[in-house]
């Protein structure tokens, strides 16, 4: 009986200690650092902002052209263009809930994009 209240009690403080870390939310706005020369943000976070600047975009083209776009909330910009493959593909797996953080140098040119896909992003809202 004695193992009985303490698996119980496992059970329970198991549970409780996963259901504090369920259905984990952030929001990502666009951040854009033009003497870095990177920017980033949630897809779900620039669309639901309540600023009309944020936005964030990127587009391929059948000739393995890609391009990224960025605007924070007060406005400043930033963009970069690839013809890497490698950054192309990366480009190709954005979709509209996702994460995406893009490095560029001072020709304009992508060095770096990464994009993240989790629950915890937010979810674009119509």
């Amino acid at each position: 009986m004695k193992k009985m209240g303490m698996m119980f009690g496992l059970c329970l403080a198991m549970g409780l200690s996963t259901a504090s870390f369920a259905g984990s939310k952030g929001g990502f706005p666009v951040t854009v650092d033009t003497v870095g020369r990177f920017f980033s943000g949630s897809m779900g976070t620039a669309r639901n902002s309540t600023d009309s600047n944020q936005n964030l975009y990127c587009y391929t083209n059948s000739s393995g052209y890609g391009v990224c776009f960025a605007t924070d909330s007060i406005g400043t910009n930033a963009s970069c263009y690839t013809t890497n493959a490698n950054l192309v593909s990366v480009i190709r797996s954005l979709n509209s809930d996702s994460y995406l953080q893009v490095a560029y140098d001072n020709t304009g040119a992508c060095t770096s994009i990464m994009v993240g896909t989790g629950s915890h992003h937010d979810p674009k809202q119509p």
